[in-house]
């Protein structure tokens, strides 16, 4: 699985090139801006030729056989990024890391040390740098580094909000299916203390009528009868769940009740859940949370894209791309969209602000001038504002007024304002637009949300039809239960004996116990703790798949199953051997 999952992310990585090679279409010299239908946004020659030197800074980096060389195209790589805002290069990153392990296969190991440096070079903190430095050292034979890389990915799991987010959504699914495989072995272990009476009871009732051993058959098609249907094996513990009712104490008919209730409102949860995370994998959310973090990938600019064609009329949407062509350098692309923001929202400080910004690096300084007292004027806290009107009244030589500015700059925030003057800063900007993700995020979901709406209209029964059909267990258990009283039940009869069959039961099959003496909460919390450990391998498969460029796989997973069902089998029967000492 490793071999075959690198050499696709190292061609991913490679193929990067290509994807910037698309960003800037023919003609690239001509001085006019590119079609947003050629690269997603508009973008002018400069942008386009930072992103072709950084493929062909790429490609010289894959051909460099010298430590000390491709450690320069590294700087040059980063410095290069850096122009166009950009911190870290993701699928650069993952074509690092996989080269490093194509290295490692061909024995040039000090190649592959320096290609994972520039891994972590390129993004720091990736979880799948350290799963591919745990591949190297095992194929060097350094087997307890390999496992203290392994162990070191462990803080770097939460270190990004999207593996962050899908790992935590990934953790609630399997809990809900631990909580209902845990109810069905309940209603199993309930069946198998109880089903002998109910067996009987239901044989009884036949055999009134018709002879014994047809009487035994009915009896047994009556309890078995769901499984010939669909999925059968999920209907049987309902089934049998509604049949067992009346034979538990109050506290297993609280857990079965329980039971009801999830079995109804996971659906709903799980719906639900999938419409948020498709969001959040969208393209123009990932687009989104790249910029935040100054990640640059491939298709990011493909992705705005997106976004603006989804959502053509939102401001919010407008103030995020004018933060992002200025952030590229794009000044004029930016300045059209921040005045549209502004006859949306006149009191937008942030916009304001950089549009004063805008006129400033123009030497307009007299609008600019304008500009900034209407920031001041609706936000007189603001530091940047009060900074850059110093700056502009410098520049228009009112000494008196910028002297004046930078005092009341400096008693609102002096700390910024000397990092500003330190860093020799003629004016500064804010990203209020690359602030409103939380807002572009909330009109995507009600714009899909409405889509669904108008194309499919879901019928209000249907959507909640699995809780209609927990409340149909609860009643046709209520119902069959007070017909049933009447006749009585018969006596739980404990069984005394302490054999070696016995001890072993009591060790393997937890909860059986507890559910001999109608101790229903015991019963489940015994059954849950095995049930997780059964579960363990499926964390990565019952959920979303997390878009590591480097699968770890589930080894870790199986290990600790194993291990931890031998403990807990272990520590069971070390007790049921104290019990009887």
């Amino acid at each position: 699985m490793y071999r075959n999952r690198a050499d696709r992310t190292w061609l991913a990585g490679l193929a990067l090139g290509v994807l910037l090679a698309l960003l800037a279409p023919a003609g690239a010299g001509a001085q006019t801006v590119s079609s947003p239908q050629v690269t997603g946004v508009e973008m002018t020659p400069t942008v386009r030729r930072t992103l072709k030197q950084l493929e062909e800074q790429w490609l010289q980096w894959i051909v460099q056989n010298n430590e000390a060389q491709a450690n320069s195209a590294v700087e040059g790589l980063m410095t290069t990024a850096r122009q166009l805002g950009m911190t870290r290069l993701p699928d650069l990153s993952a074509g690092a890391a996989a080269r490093a392990v194509q290295a490692a296969r061909e024995k040039d190991f000090p190649r592959a040390r320096w290609a994972l440096k520039a891994a972590e070079r390129f993004d720091p903190g990736r979880p799948e740098t350290a799963f591919a430095e745990s591949r190297v050292n095992r194929l060097e034979g350094n087997y307890p580094g390999a496992v203290a890389s392994f162990l070191s990915s462990g803080p770097r799991l939460f270190s990004r909000p999207l593996e962050r987010y899908l790992w935590l959504q990934d953790l609630g699914l399997w809990g809900l299916c631990l909580l209902l495989l845990t109810g069905g072995l309940f209603v199993a272990v309930q069946m198998a203390t109880k089903g002998g009476g109910l067996f009987h009871d239901i044989a009884d009732a036949f055999a009134r009528r018709l002879p014994r051993p047809v009487a035994l058959g009915l009896a047994a098609l009556c309890l078995l009868w769901p499984v010939f249907l669909p999925y059968g094996l999920l209907w049987l513990p309902l089934y049998w769940s509604v049949l067992l009712w009346g034979y538990g104490s109050s506290s297993e008919r609280v857990v079965l009740v329980a039971v009801w209730l999830l079995v109804g409102v996971t659906p709903l949860l799980i719906t639900e859940q999938r419409r948020r995370v498709a969001l959040t994998l969208s393209p123009p959310v990932r687009a989104m949370e790249s910029l935040e973090q100054h990640r640059l990938y491939g298709g990011l600019f493909a992705d705005l894209g997106v976004l603006r064609s989804l959502l053509p009329e939102s401001v919010a949407v407008k103030h995020f791309l004018a933060d992002v062509h200025r952030s590229l350098g794009q000044w004029e692309l930016a300045r059209s969209l921040y005045r549209q923001v502004l006859e949306a929202e006149p009191e937008n400080t942030s916009a304001l602000l950089n549009l004063g910004t805008y006129f400033f690096l123009k030497g307009d300084f007299g609008s600019a001038i304008q500009s900034f007292q209407k920031v001041t004027a609706a936000d007189p806290r603001n530091a940047a504002a009060q900074f850059n009107l110093s700056q502009a009244y410098s520049e228009s030589y009112l000494f008196d007024e910028s002297r004046s500015s930078l005092a009341q700059a400096r008693e609102i925030d002096d700390a910024r304002v000397s990092g500003w003057v330190s860093e020799q800063q003629r004016v500064v900007t804010v990203s209020g637009g690359l602030e409103r993700t939380s807002e572009i995020r909330r009109e995507l979901l009600a714009d899909w949300r409405n889509g669904e709406k108008a194309s499919s209209r879901p019928d209000l029964f249907q959507r909640f039809l699995p809780l209609l059909v927990a409340l149909g267990l609860f009643l046709a258990s209520a119902a069959l239960h007070l017909a049933r009283r009447p006749f009585g039940y018969p006596e739980r009869r404990l069984d005394a004996r302490s054999g070696g069959f016995e001890r072993w039961r009591r060790v393997l099959v937890p909860g059986f116990a507890s559910s001999e003496v109608g101790e229903g909460g015991q019963a489940f919390a015994a059954l849950l703790v095995p049930a997780a450990l059964l579960m363990l391998p499926l964390f990565g498969t019952l959920g979303y798949p997390i878009p590591w460029s480097y699968d770890p796989g589930n080894l870790a997973s199986w290990i600790l199953m194993i291990l931890g069902l031998l403990l807990y089998l272990g520590v069971r029967l070390r007790r049921e051997l104290r019990d009887e000492v």
